[in-house]
């Protein structure tokens, strides 16, 4: 069964994650699932030669198991052949994790200058809590 937006969100939502802008224009959905739904999600929001990873998500019986590391990286490889040249990420609990996978952290200006009209940089934006974020970056290599 195909998975639905309402069925992203609801995954996300159960994950501690928040779904706001899954649906807008030029944001790319992931998702793995078995027998009892969803294992692990991601999100890219488009902007130009960047991206914003997003909505990185994993069942907790499923954690630990590389779903979520095999599931970034075929999301990366899908940005890189379609011309992405360098991803953006925020997170503030899972540095570890996203060293691993060859991000750097970089300043959060950065981040959201480079992603100016991705929604949920303009959510941030508006809501106040960029600056409580931690931002990441991984270079890509040409496809």
């Amino acid at each position: 069964m195909p998975t639905t937006t309402d069925d992203l969100a609801a995954f996300l939502e159960a994950q501690g994650l928040d779904p706001h802008g899954l649906d807008e224009p030029g944001t790319l959905l992931w998702t793995t699932r078995d027998a009892s739904g969803p294992t692990a999600s991601a999100a890219l929001e488009l902007a130009g030669p960047a991206a914003l990873l997003r909505s990185v998500a994993v069942r907790p019986d499923r954690r630990g198991d590389g779903t979520a590391r095999r599931l970034v990286e075929d999301v990366l490889a899908e940005a890189a052949a379609g011309g992405i040249r360098r991803v953006y990420l925020f997170s503030t609990e899972a540095g570890a994790f996203w060293q691993r996978l060859g991000f750097r952290e970089v300043p959060v200006p950065e981040a959201a200058t480079a992603l100016a009209d991705a929604p949920q940089v303009r959510q941030y934006l508006a809501d106040g809590s960029l600056a409580d974020e931690v931002a990441w970056c991984r270079d890509l290599a040409a496809s």
